[in-house]
C-alpha cells in the first residue's frame, strides 16, 4: 500500500469531518464522518456549495480569508441547523497549499460537541448499569437458596397433610415462591449464550408488531418507515425480539390512557462510523422506536434503564433493562432520544458479528 493510500485510509477513518473546498467553496473531498454529521451521502455533498451546508457569515468570511491570505481560523461552539435539529460544532479552516492539486483549496475539521458529550454520558450509564447489574445479581443468588428451601418445605408439608385450607395454603406458598424465582430470573437477566443467524431486521419488526397486535385489546397503528436497502445483519434472532417487543410493550402502555388508538413509530437507516462504549463501528444499524406517549419524566431519564426503575404502578421495571442487557450482549446500546418531540428509543447493533458468534 502507498503512502497515499495510507493517508486515505487514515482519513476516512478519523471521527473529525473532513471537507476540501476548491477556491469557489464547492466541496471536492469528504470523510466518512462527515456523512454521518450531515447525514448526507458522499455522492451529495461532493459538487454542492458548502454554503448549502453551514450557511453563517462568520463561516463565509473566514473561507475568503484562507484562499486569499493563507489563513487559519478556529471557531468554537457554533450552532447550526441541520436536518430540522440543531448541532453544536467546533470548526478549523485553513488554507491547504504544497501541491498543484491543493492549490487554493481549503482544509475544514468539524467536530460535534454534542457528539463527545454523548460519548461521555454513554460511558458513565454503561459503568453504573454494569455495576448495578452485578450487585443485583448477587443479591438474586442470595434470595434463590432461600426461596428454593421454601418451596421445598411447602412441598413436603402438601405430601403430608389431608386438610383442605392447609393444602391450600401450601399451593399458595409454592405458587408465590415461583413467582418470586421467576422474577429473580428475570432481575438476573439473559444466562444463555447468544445464537446468532443473518436474518432481515424487517422480519423481526413485523414480527414484533403481530405479537403487539395480538396482546393489546386497543389496536396500535404502527407507521413504518423501513429502509428496505439495509443490508442482513448477524444477532440472535430470538433475543432482538424480546428486546423490540419490551420497546414496544412500553410504548402501548404509556398510551394506555389515550381515547384513540396507541401510535407508534420503526424508523429503520444505516448508520457509519458509530462510537458504543469507546469503540468505533464503520457499520450500524439503528431501530428508532417512537410513540405519542406522555413521555419519560426528567427525574427517570439517568436511570431509566436501571433494574426496577419505573414511572408505573404496575410496571416491574424490568423490560428496558433487559432490553439494554441484550443489546449491549451484542456491542449495542440503546438511547432515549427525541423524534421531532415525540418520545423515541434508539437500537443500535454493529455489523460485527459473524455467523459463529465471533465478533469481526
Amino acid at each position: 500500500m502507498s503512502l497515499a493510500d495510507n493517508n486515505q485510509t487514515l482519513i476516512e477513518n478519523l471521527e473529525v469531518a473532513i471537507i476540501v473546498l476548491d477556491q469557489h467553496s464547492v466541496v471536492r473531498r469528504v470523510n466518512v464522518a462527515t456523512e454521518t454529521l450531515f447525514q448526507k451521502s458522499r455522492r451529495y455533498l461532493i459538487g454542492c456549495q458548502f454554503e448549502e451546508l453551514i450557511s453563517l457569515p462568520l463561516v463565509k468570511q473566514c473561507i475568503s480569508d484562507c484562499l486569499d491570505q493563507s489563513s487559519k481560523f478556529t471557531l468554537r461552539e457554533l450552532t447550526v441547523a441541520q436536518a430540522g435539529r440543531e448541532l453544536l460544532l467546533n470548526m478549523t479552516l485553513s488554507s491547504a497549499s504544497g501541491s498543484k492539486d491543493n492549490a487554493h483549496c481549503v482544509l475544514i475539521e468539524i467536530n460535534s460537541i454534542d457528539r463527545s458529550t454523548q460519548y461521555i454520558k454513554e460511558s458513565h450509564q454503561l459503568e453504573r448499569q454494569q455495576s448495578f447489574r452485578q450487585m443485583m445479581r448477587g443479591l438474586a443468588h442470595e434470595i434463590k437458596n432461600p426461596l428454593s428451601g421454601l418451596r421445598g418445605a411447602a412441598q413436603l408439608l402438601e405430601r403430608e397433610t389431608s386438610d383442605q385450607d392447609h393444602l391450600e395454603l401450601t399451593k399458595i406458598l409454592i405458587k408465590e415462591a415461583d413467582r418470586l424465582s421467576h422474577l429473580v430470573d428475570r432481575v438476573m437477566g439473559p444466562q444463555h449464550q447468544l445464537n446468532p443467524s443473518v436474518i432481515d431486521v424487517h422480519e423481526v419488526l413485523e414480527h414484533v408488531i403481530e405479537l403487539a397486535r395480538i396482546s393489546f385489546v386497543n389496536q396500535p397503528d404502527f407507521i413504518r418507515e423501513y429502509d428496505p436497502t439495509l443490508p442482513e445483519i448477524t444477532v440472535d434472532k430470538e433475543q432482538l425480539i424480546q428486546a423490540v417487543l419490551n420497546i414496544v410493550n412500553n410504548a402501548m402502555q404509556a398510551q394506555a390512557q389515550n381515547d384513540k388508538n396507541p401510535i407508534i413509530g420503526i424508523i429503520t437507516q444505516f448508520e457509519r462510523c458509530v462510537t458504543i462504549n469507546q469503540k468505533t463501528h464503520r457499520k450500524v444499524l439503528k431501530i428508532k422506536i417512537w410513540d405519542e406517549g406522555p413521555g419519560v419524566a426528567l427525574q427517570l431519564r439517568e436511570s431509566l434503564f436501571d433494574p426496577l426503575v419505573t414511572d408505573r404502578p404496575e410496571g416491574s421495571g424490568l423490560g428496558l433493562s433487559i432490553t439494554q442487557e441484550i443489546i449491549q450482549r451484542h456491542d449495542g446500546l440503546v438511547l432515549l432520544e427525541d423524534h421531532q418531540g415525540r418520545t423515541c428509543f434508539s437500537i443500535y447493533l454493529p455489523y460485527n458479528f459473524d455467523t459463529d458468534g465471533q465478533r469481526q
